[in-house]
């Protein structure tokens, strides 16, 4: 295994002042948040700078920034008057409130040299800290206020019985209180950890708990601000039900947790038992979202739309088959039987999805929404002919691109308007040939770009690698298997790296060093992994959309 990399490196100049920053986070598994210092205030009698503000966004409210130390420079060294205000802590939605912020004195002057060689005087009076920043405008713990709520909960899986048996739906309303937003808490204890945003304009608030294990109790309140106050509900439970049969995996094997970035991964089989299942894998590695498609020809992508309501598949199946979709609730499944697709389906903005079209020789890429209209944005015949095998798509939301990967021949970026802007083939010294001549998955970034090479490692193994967007390759990595169909790439926003040798029935997570972090395995046999998505959380849009 060998992963080489060139970084760059970014000075930065401090002047006279500097403020710390820390940014906490709403992963259950996230380090608390750490206090930033203040940075030293300086002048010829002015007052110190603020320190350093301590911003979260979400999780526990941050630590107010502690007051920074007025420091004395320039002629003659006169008194500072006052220390740093200890800034507050900007909050995301904290389960708990943000805490309070009282700014911590500010520290007393060191002894600064004027431009004469004499020494500055000490700085006096520190200025206090104000309240850390939460949720609905306060730094303060929501308001236990049990009694404004009427809250009702259930399994998805008592609603349908092919739901999954892992998905929470909370109902509440609040009376005398206008939500102005809302999220709701839960986790396995009432320190919580998870949060699930709330769409306030819904009557009855519906809001999903996704993420939670099988055969577990977990705790959960509603927050909700009236965009002053944050009030929050009584603490209930619910028991999610029982392992799926319907898929499994073999291992998850966490070879250091040091490093590692903690997530969900959305996968499926293509091929081998439970193949016609799209299911959702932890941190831990326990399926905690499954639903049976009953496609046939297994799964090559399972993937979440943007705005994270429903999950979508596509066959493996060279043919092509119907796209099928179903809320995240396991509820209102639908076949888009007008649609042929196979290989690969792509989130592009809210519910719109966009998929390789299969009835052409030639696959085009097209756009669909929940409610099946359609519309193609680019037709790869002008490109490469009338005959072309397209095997990977992905949209990159700060490009407004796609990257659409043609088995044999090239992976290219093509505009959401329709015109092709960029080869890989084209760019790279040797062209195709120098990866292997096979390519699947891939991987846009802002300065480069990451493809499955199905032959690109040593004796034709299988690997990912990483070019510029000049044609220089600048990483790789050789798990030391070979996929020869589908495959995957994905930078994770760490900097580690997921590499998917779906023939192989292996994902590993990677180092930019090329330290393996992660192995999963199959359950070996004729299971092959799909296509797979890593995702910080199950709310909202990927990162390898929008970053």
């Amino acid at each position: 295994m060998s992963l080489s990399k060139q970084i760059g490196t970014v000075g930065v100049a401090a002047l006279l002042l500097a403020a710390a920053a820390c940014s906490g986070s709403n992963d259950e598994n996230a380090p608390s948040n750490a206090t930033a210092t203040g940075g030293a205030g300086a002048g010829t009698g002015t007052d110190g700078k603020a320190g350093g503000a301590s911003v979260s966004s979400g999780g526990m409210g941050a630590t107010p920034a502690t007051g920074g130390a007025s420091v004395m420079a320039g002629t003659g060294g006169s008194a500072a008057t006052n220390g740093g205000s200890g800034a507050s802590a900007a909050g995301g939605m904290p389960p708990a409130g943000g805490r309070p912020g009282a700014g911590a004195a500010g520290v007393p002057a060191g002894a600064g040299t004027s431009a004469a060689g004499m020494p500055g005087a000490a700085g006096t009076n520190a200025v206090a800290g104000a309240s850390g920043m939460g949720a609905g405008g306060t730094g303060e713990p929501p308001t236990p206020s049990g009694s404004l709520f009427t809250v009702a909960s259930m399994l998805a899986s008592a609603a349908d019985a092919k739901a999954p048996t892992t998905v929470g739906i909370v109902t509440w309303s609040a009376t005398t209180l206008t939500v102005a937003s809302a999220y709701i808490e839960f986790g396995k204890d009432t320190t919580y950890g998870m949060k699930a945003p709330v769409d306030a304009a819904l009557a009855d608030h519906r809001t999903l708990l996704l993420g939670m294990k099988p055969a577990t109790t977990y705790h959960f309140r509603v927050v909700a601000s009236d965009g002053s106050k944050q009030y929050a509900s009584d603490d209930y439970t619910i028991q999610t039900g029982a392992v799926t049969t319907a898929v499994k995996i073999g291992k998850f094997d966490v070879k250091q947790e040091m490093g590692r970035e903690r997530g969900f991964i959305v996968l499926s089989y293509w091929g081998g038992t439970g193949s016609s299942v799209a299911f959702i894998l932890d941190a831990d590695g326990d399926i905690v979202w499954a639903y049976d498609t009953g496609m046939s020809g297994g799964i090559a992508r399972a993937r979440m739309s943007y705005d994270g309501h429903d999950m979508w598949a596509v066959t493996a199946d060279n043919a092509g088959q119907s796209i099928r979709r179903v809320g995240m609730d396991g509820m209102n499944a639908q076949t888009y039987s007008s649609t042929k697709s196979s290989h690969d389906i792509a989130a592009v903005s809210g519910s719109t999805m966009a998929y390789l079209d299969y009835s052409v020789t030639c696959n085009d890429i097209t756009e669909i929404d929940p409610s099946g209209t359609t519309k193609k944005i680019f037709t790869a015949s002008g490109t490469f002919g009338n005959q072309c095998h397209g095997n990977a798509l992905r949209y990159s939301e700060a490009e407004d691109e796609f990257t659409f990967s043609v088995v044999d021949k090239d992976v290219i970026r093509v505009s959401r308007a329709g015109q092709k802007t960029w080869s890989l083939a084209t760019t790279v010294m040797g062209g195709n040939s120098t990866w292997g001549g096979v390519n699947h998955g891939n991987h846009l970034l802002a300065d480069s770009i990451l493809i499955f090479a199905n032959k690109g490692g040593a004796n034709g193994s299988s690997a990912m690698i990483e070019y510029d967007l000049t044609g220089k390759e600048i990483s790789s990595y050789e798990g030391g298997v070979t996929s020869a169909n589908l495959g995957d790439v994905q930078r994770l926003p760490g900097g580690n790296t997921l590499v998917d040798f779906s023939n192989a029935d292996v994902i590993h997570e990677v180092d930019s060093k090329g330290t393996l972090l992660v192995e999963i395995t199959g359950t070996g046999g004729q299971n092959k992994f799909g296509y797979a998505t890593w995702r910080p959380t199950l709310y909202g849009p990927s990162p390898e959309i929008t970053d």
